[in-house]
């Protein structure tokens, strides 16, 4: 019909690389869907992110402006509230606008921000009242698993299964709240839905049994610089804060934080599919 206002599916996931889709020149990794986004549809590859962390990178999503103009720099700080967003602005049109997932939204992680309706899943762990995927843990009866997306601390980088069975993953349960979405929403009206990923970003938590989808030792090493050994006084300083510092970042732990990273990605794509 001419004029028909377009359904809206925005998909966005956490700390994934450009170069961890297949039909984006990765010839070892399994993204069946998002390679035929790809090659379906456009596959923009000049485009970078305003912001290299998270809360500065959502607050010019929704507001559309650099982190200059809008005035958020860090996660630290809050996102302007004398503006409208994306979602203010496809709400006043007409869309049934919808959130599931990880937002980050500053200063109070519950506002709407312009949405009608919003389930939350946020990164760092909070009151289970505030939290709609905590809510659904504990009455699946896993109250007693406390990092929920993955141990957090000096394990931050290190990779690990997720305590959760499968049905019960941060990733699987954005896929299915957003399916829940469609399936209840107001056909009368056009609708934007955001469905948020929370990984690949860390902790690399794949359930089981993704975490075996990648063979550690037969994962490729990433690119060093020519210059990595004049950088050996940030690498050492960051290398401190986590556990691998016992140790020392060696190639086999590159190769394993690789595949579990990989596999975040993979399980994204099967829960998108």
């Amino acid at each position: 019909m001419a004029g028909k206002r377009p359904n809206i599916l925005f998909v966005l996931t956490d700390q994934q690389r450009a170069d961890t889709i297949g039909a984006g020149g990765n010839p070892y990794i399994h993204t069946p869907v998002m390679d035929r986004l790809c090659t379906e549809g456009v596959n923009f590859t000049r485009v970078y992110t305003p912001s290299p962390v998270c809360v500065s990178a959502r607050a010019a999503i929704i507001s559309g402006q650099y982190p200059h103009r809008n005035g958020c720099f860090d996660n630290g700080f809050p996102m302007a509230e004398d503006r409208p967003s994306m979602m203010d602005l496809l709400s006043a049109s007409g869309y049934q606008t919808m959130g599931v997932g990880k937002m980050h939204f500053l200063p109070d992680s519950k506002s709407l921000r312009g949405f009608e309706r919003r389930l939350t899943q946020e990164e760092l762990r909070r009151r289970v009242a505030d939290d709609d995927y905590l809510q659904f843990v504990h009455q699946e009866g896993f109250e007693h698993v406390h990092d929920v997306m993955g141990a957090r601390g000096e394990m931050y980088y290190i990779p690990q299964v997720s305590q959760l069975p499968e049905r019960l993953h941060a990733t699987n349960w954005v896929a299915e709240q957003s399916l829940a979405s469609l399936k209840g929403r107001d056909r009368s009206r056009p609708f934007f839905l955001w469905s948020s990923f929370i990984h690949p970003h860390p902790p690399f938590s794949p359930p089981t049994p993704w975490n075996k989808l990648y063979r550690g030792p037969l994962m490729p090493l990433p690119k060093r610089p020519d210059d990595m050994e004049d950088l050996w006084t940030y690498h050492n300083r960051h290398q401190n804060r986590y556990k691998y510092r016992d140790a020392g970042l060696d190639d086999n732990l590159l190769r394993v934080m690789r595949a579990y990273y990989w596999a975040c990605v993979s399980y994204i794509d099967y829960n998108v599919g």
